[in-house]
């Protein structure tokens, strides 16, 4: 969850919104997560830099983590990220 927020932070414009949603199954479960943010910011520009062993390595967690995972932009340019995960 976190990794999705924060890139929605960093790297796009306000505002950034969080939805968590559960479904049971006979299973176990599954949680959604969903950020959604204001789309691409232009010209973005770090104050300082950034080493690369600190930084890139957000959606690849995410990919290793989830059970499913994908992005949808709106035709107002705002950005959804979203990633599933198994619960108990």
């Amino acid at each position: 969850m976190s990794e999705l927020i924060g890139d929605a932070i960093l790297h796009a414009l306000p505002p950034a919104s969080l939805r968590l949603t559960r479904r049971r199954t006979p299973s176990g479960g599954t949680l959604r997560i969903e950020v959604t943010d204001g789309g691409p910011r232009s010209g973005l520009q770090t104050e300082s830099p950034v080493a690369p062993d600190e930084h890139g390595r957000g959606l690849m967690i995410v990919r290793a983590l989830s059970t499913g995972h994908g992005t949808r932009t709106e035709q107002d340019g705002s950005a959804t990220w979203w990633a599933e995960l198994a619960t108990s």
